[in-house]
């Protein structure tokens, strides 16, 4: 089976005001030239109060779930959020996380991906001039409105 590669942007957005939360993510597989783009919105009924990393955790999870069901196997998963890569270990989700259970489920959902996908965090610098990293960050914002 040949292992199907993928490079993804991804960022999430929360207004506080509206409480709604704007997930986005550029998903390249190494044979297309066209990119997925996608950005959603979701209400936050609870855990309010972490609704920007809710965002971006949302992101991940839907980004990992649309390159899986495209038989891809090894991820690259760019993002500007060094809570990314640090909540996908159970063993960094602290007793002072315990207050926001999507900690916890985003970091068994990554664990349990992991079982037969290989996953990549790269950290990039926000607003640094990264031309996909600035445009999920625009498609997040958009997407609170959705």
């Amino acid at each position: 089976m040949v292992k199907q590669k993928a490079n993804i942007y991804v960022d999430g957005s929360y207004n506080p005001t509206t409480n709604i939360i704007g997930c986005a993510f550029v998903l390249s597989v190494d044979a297309s030239k066209k990119p997925h783009r996608v950005a959603f919105s979701k209400q936050l009924k609870s855990q309010q109060k972490y609704g920007a990393n809710i965002a971006e955790m949302t992101a991940v999870k839907t980004a990992i779930k649309t390159a899986r069901s495209l038989g891809i196997t090894q991820i690259n998963i760019y993002h500007d959020w060094n809570g990314i890569e640090l909540f996908s270990h159970r063993d960094n989700v602290t007793q002072r996380h315990n207050a926001c259970t999507s900690y916890a489920v985003y970091a068994d959902y990554i664990e349990k991906v992991r079982n037969n996908t290989r996953i990549c965090f790269i950290k990039v610098k926000a607003h640094s001039g990264n031309e996909l990293n600035n445009l999920v960050d625009k498609m997040a914002k958009a997407g609170r409105t959705i």
